[in-house]
């Protein structure tokens, strides 16, 4: 007999823990719904937790190989790319000593070595690090090496795929990298040359400052910036060149011939050698030289020509392209909008995409920020020890001042950031900085500007006769309060005729 109204067992905590990791394990149950361990069409996700690096050494080559590829043969990988270097720099460091005058000697010091800064000779500092922030996010990382030459301090960029583990180096380099027990890198093993038969170099890493992007707080080696959309914008370029190829033969056809009749016209096609006529000797089917010369074709019975009007590429198809192109920028830290159709945007919308470009920038440049205050060091060092420069204190400190910020309210943020210098709510420091300037240069031109106003404004006051407020504000130095004029222009009075 079935008992109907048995009571349904309830299983204890253990067993309920047994049966959820058994389900776990056959890949039935999950409490995060998003891994989707139940779909069998989804694939698994190999991740190496315990790695220093999440990728193996085979697939950072084959990524930096894709990654300079799309580089050089994709515009919107080049031009997003560009664009991250272009306005982030350059970095130019500054003395912050107690002595003006040492400050901008050492300035100037640091701006002539900056010419001939690469060791090669062909590069300004400047450019190397533009250069050194399109190395690092073609191909994941980048090293800046700092050498010195009987011409004194050099700069060397050494790219990612040169930092390489040497061969029968018994386990000592993970990726080109040596580590101490803290997981602190101590020294790169770099190729000298793909041709030198591979012949490594040890480099201490007080010497060269290996530059990326982290991901994770053990990560020591760097990824391409572009590795989360390889995979689209190779499909990006696919489609597009199969979309090319169909409006090609789409545009080929001007028009198309329909017939009743079973086999097709090959003169239509310029296929057929004989063209046909009539007794009379008038053309009876449509040939590729009259569709071409702009001839009215005489049709047979049964055939209508019709213009061929081709929908290729539709705008579903330019969404799709612009799906692929916005997850590419998104995932880079760029605005979409930024990279490539800033046209929709609004006023606010476009401060919006520019503040948000703006935070990257800044991101890119505090992490060059360390490399730019290593370089001061040593060139004032360098400085100091052949009696460039005298020996100053707090000499070592410095600060870094990025390029002008982005904006489109130039005019506005211009207004209102005088009006809170004159108020004191902003120091000339900010004031200049934000437009990429020195303030104490600044000034220093400023006060010798107005010095050469006043004197020429003297002499030419004492040798007319007119008073000087005139004289400064026909030389530029603009004198506050109503100015008389230098010539009577009023009509004279009749009673003082």
């Amino acid at each position: 007999m079935i008992k109907f109204f048995q009571k349904k067992r309830v299983p204890t905590k253990r067993q309920a823990l047994a049966q959820r990791n058994e389900a776990r394990a056959k890949g039935n149950y999950t409490f995060i719904d998003g891994l989707g361990r139940g779909d069998p069409n989804r694939q698994n996700i190999p991740y190496y937790f315990r790695q220093k690096d999440p990728i193996p050494k085979w697939e950072r080559v084959e990524l930096i190989e894709m990654g300079r590829y799309l580089y050089s043969n994709d515009g919107i990988v080049k031009g997003a790319i560009d664009d991250l270097a272009r306005y982030s720099f350059p970095l130019i460091p500054q003395a912050l000593t107690e002595d003006a005058d040492w400050n901008f000697k050492a300035e100037e010091y640091f701006n002539s070595w900056a010419i001939n800064a690469d060791l090669k000779g062909r590069m300004h500092f400047y450019d190397l690090q533009r250069l050194a922030s399109i190395c690092l996010d073609r191909d994941g990382d980048v090293g800046i090496l700092h050498v010195e030459d009987q011409d004194g301090i050099k700069i060397q960029i050494i790219e990612s795929d040169l930092i390489q583990d040497q061969p029968k180096q018994n386990g000592k380099y993970d990726q080109g990298v040596a580590y101490d027990a803290r997981g602190k890198a101590v020294s790169y093993s770099v190729l000298q040359d793909s041709d030198s038969n591979d012949e490594y170099r040890i480099i201490p890493a007080s010497q060269m400052c290996l530059l990326f992007d982290p991901e994770r707080a053990d990560q020591q080696r760097g990824i391409s910036s572009i590795a989360h959309a390889v995979a689209h914008i190779r499909d990006k370029k696919e489609i597009l060149a199969y979309e090319k190829m169909g409006v090609k033969n789409l545009s080929s056809f001007s028009a198309v011939l329909q017939s009743e009749y079973d086999e097709p016209d090959e003169d239509a096609f310029g296929l057929s050698e004989v063209d046909g006529f009539d007794a009379k000797g008038d053309p009876t089917e449509v040939t590729v030289s009259q569709m071409q010369s702009g001839e009215i074709p005489v049709l047979r019975k049964g055939e209508t020509l019709t213009a061929f009007q081709g929908n290729r590429p539709s705008t579903t198809f330019e969404g799709f392209l612009e799906f692929l192109v916005r997850e590419f920028a998104v995932g880079l830290g760029m605005p979409y909008e930024f990279i490539w159709n800033p046209q929709k945007l609004t006023g606010p919308s476009q401060r919006f995409v520019m503040g948000k470009a703006q935070r990257k920038f800044e991101e890119r440049q505090r992490l060059f920020s360390n490399m730019v205050r290593k370089t001061w060091l040593q060139v004032i060092a360098k400085g100091i020890e052949d009696g460039s420069l005298p020996a100053q204190q707090s000499w070592q400190k410095c600060k870094i001042q990025p390029p002008a910020r982005l904006t489109i309210d130039i005019g506005r943020e211009s207004r209102e950031e005088r009006e809170d210098v004159t108020a004191g709510l902003m120091s000339l420091s900010q004031h200049f900085g934000q437009r990429g300037l020195d303030w104490q240069s600044e000034v220093d031109q400023q006060a010798k500007e107005f010095s050469y106003i006043m004197e020429r404004a003297q002499e030419l006051a004492t040798k007319y006769d007119i008073p000087i407020d005139v004289a400064l504000n026909r030389l530029g130095g603009q004198v506050q309060g109503k100015q008389e004029p230098l010539i009577d222009t009023q009509p004279l009075d009749k009673e003082s005729l």
